[in-house]
C-alpha cells in the first residue's frame, strides 16, 4: 500500500507539469517577423512580434540556427544578447543576431536558388533556449527542409527574398 501511495505521489505532479507545459505552448507564439535589417557584414537586427499570454515574463536566452545547402553548412546565425517579453502581452521585440558565413560561394548559389523559388536543397537546424517563468524551455530540430522551418516560424519565402534584396 505504501508503494502505491509513493507511486501515486510521484506520478501526479508529472501529469500536471505536462498540462502546464502544453498550456504554455498554446499561450506563447511567434506571430510574425516584422522587420529584418542587416548590420554590417556579420550582423542583423530582427524585430519579432511575440505573443506571451502567460502570467510569466518570457526570456529568450540563446537561439541559433544553421543553414545548409546540398548537405554542407553555409551560414550560422546566433542570438547576440537575451530578449524578453512581458507577461500577458503581444510585443514587438528587437533582437540582435551574429551571422557567420563559412562558404561564401555556396551562399551565392543558395541565394540565386531562393530567388528562383528552388529551395529543395536548402535545410535548416535550430536551437532555442529560454525561460517562461519557472519553466526552462529548450526546443531544437536537426536538419529540416527550409519550407518546414518557414512554416514553424510563420515566415514565407517572400520574407527571405525581401531580406536578401537589402
Amino acid at each position: 500500500m505504501l508503494f502505491y501511495i509513493l507511486l501515486f505521489s510521484a506520478v501526479l505532479p508529472l501529469g500536471s507539469c505536462r498540462r502546464a507545459a502544453e498550456k504554455a505552448r498554446r499561450n506563447i507564439r511567434l506571430e510574425a517577423v516584422e522587420e529584418a535589417r542587416r548590420q554590417g557584414l556579420s550582423g542583423a537586427e530582427v524585430v519579432l512580434r511575440i505573443k506571451n499570454d502567460t502570467g510569466h515574463k518570457l526570456k529568450l536566452e540563446k537561439a541559433s540556427f544553421s543553414v545548409f545547402y546540398a548537405g554542407g553548412v553555409v551560414t550560422k546565425v546566433a542570438l547576440r544578447e537575451p530578449a524578453e517579453v512581458p507577461r500577458r502581452t503581444t510585443a514587438s521585440v528587437a533582437t540582435l543576431w551574429r551571422i557567420r558565413t563559412s562558404d561564401p560561394m555556396a551562399l551565392h548559389v543558395m541565394t540565386k536558388k531562393i530567388r528562383e523559388d528552388d529551395i529543395s536543397k536548402i535545410g535548416v537546424s535550430f536551437s532555442v533556449e529560454g525561460r517562461g517563468g519557472p519553466a526552462r524551455v529548450k526546443i531544437s530540430q536537426e536538419m529540416m527542409p527550409l519550407s518546414e522551418f518557414l512554416n514553424i516560424f510563420g515566415l514565407s519565402l517572400n520574407d527571405i527574398k525581401n531580406y536578401l534584396e537589402e
